[in-house]
């Protein structure tokens, strides 16, 4: 299994409103998030169609309901920690083969009581002493041998140092696919949902069979069965 980086190092716009003393003081960040038909530094590209299908599923289901969290740096998982959050993202629009986005720092303030995030405070301090920044795409997918990432799905955009417009996995022909870290693996069920769990118990399973010929077809019989119904 291999953790895929593009490297390439976009740097953002650090947007701060004019200081009014009766509102809360924001930190945005703008730029381009994420990339389609072009080869990034690692020899990949995205086809637009597949990014424009996720970008709106994304749009529907994270950022319009106010859960499109951004971690600092790629995490080892899937899932959104919220110990790891800095930053929500507020806007990813297209523009060409180019996709900006727009995310609020989860920065505290304490004159008006607001508690932002450890991860919010330490992004916000390092943006006030001119450390860049940019945003990568964290997903699980397949990579043809020609480059192309395809069965993309779109997991979040996280706020990293060392920026990747696209950071995903690969699979073989199984859709086994592997996550964003090289000792799992992930797998999408018929729903589009990527299970982790469920195949790592498998997999233990499999490496716990008996010697014995009987015992060992019962035991995978039943792994196999468990596997499945944890699927429906």
């Amino acid at each position: 299994m291999k953790l895929i980086v593009e490297n390439d190092l976009r740097k953002m716009e650090l947007i701060k409103e004019a200081y009014d003393p009766s509102k809360p003081q924001t930190i945005k960040l703008r730029g381009v998030f994420m990339q389609a038909e072009t080869q990034n530094a690692n020899s990949r590209k995205y086809h637009l169609e597949e990014l424009e299908k996720e970008v709106e599923k994304f749009k529907k289901e994270k950022i319009d309901t106010g859960t499109a969290l951004s971690e600092l740096e790629h995490p080892e998982e899937i899932s959104i920690n919220p110990d790891r959050v800095c930053a929500r993202i507020l806007d990813l629009e297209q523009d060409g083969n180019n996709f900006i986005g727009e995310a609020v720092v989860l920065a505290s303030d304490e004159k008006f009581g607001i508690k932002g995030t450890v991860k919010g405070d330490l992004l916000a301090g390092l943006l006030n002493y001119g450390t860049s920044v940019g945003f990568s795409s964290r997903g699980v997918g397949e990579v043809s041998e020609d480059g192309w990432v395809t069965d993309f799905q779109l997991i979040t955009i996280d706020t990293v140092l060392a920026p990747s417009i696209g950071i995903m996995s690969q699979s073989n022909a199984n859709r086994f696919v592997n996550g964003i870290l090289e000792s799992k693996e992930f797998i999408v069920n018929t729903h589009g949902e990527i299970l982790e769990k469920n195949f790592e118990s498998f997999e233990k399973k499999l490496k716990k069979l008996p010697r014995k010929q009987s015992a060992k077809e019962e035991r995978l019989a039943e792994a196999v069965h468990d596997f499945f119904k944890s699927l429906i």
